[in-house]
């Protein structure tokens, strides 16, 4: 993730990312199942803002503020969702959260 980079391509990166290691999304039972939600979103005045980190065309800038949230849900298994704040820079980005990631089961 950098400045240029592509909202729909950061997005098919890690949807290809969780389906290569056996996480697959799609209907199952008739409902959503996987990793079916964007990857993330600009943040400012509004909720949601763009740019989007999704499948619709967003290019990130230098100074962007985004938040990039995987997850994946399984109605027979639950739900996980990491959800960090990264300010766009021009050769990568900074991640702003700084709370300790760990599973606990």
């Amino acid at each position: 993730m950098r400045a240029g980079g592509s909202g729909p391509e950061i997005h098919q990166a890690i949807h290809a990312l969780f389906e290569q290691r056996g996480y697959r999304t799609g209907l199952q039972g008739g409902r959503m199942q996987g990793f079916f939600h964007g990857t993330g979103h600009g943040l400012g005045l509004d909720i949601h803002e763009p740019p989007r980190i999704s499948r619709v065309a967003w290019t990130l800038q230098r100074g962007n503020v985004v938040t990039v949230e995987p997850g994946l849900y399984y109605w027979d298994v639950g739900a996980v969702r990491i959800e960090d704040m990264v300010l766009v820079e021009g050769d990568g980005c900074r991640n702003l959260t700084s709370y300790p990631k760990f599973l606990e089961v």
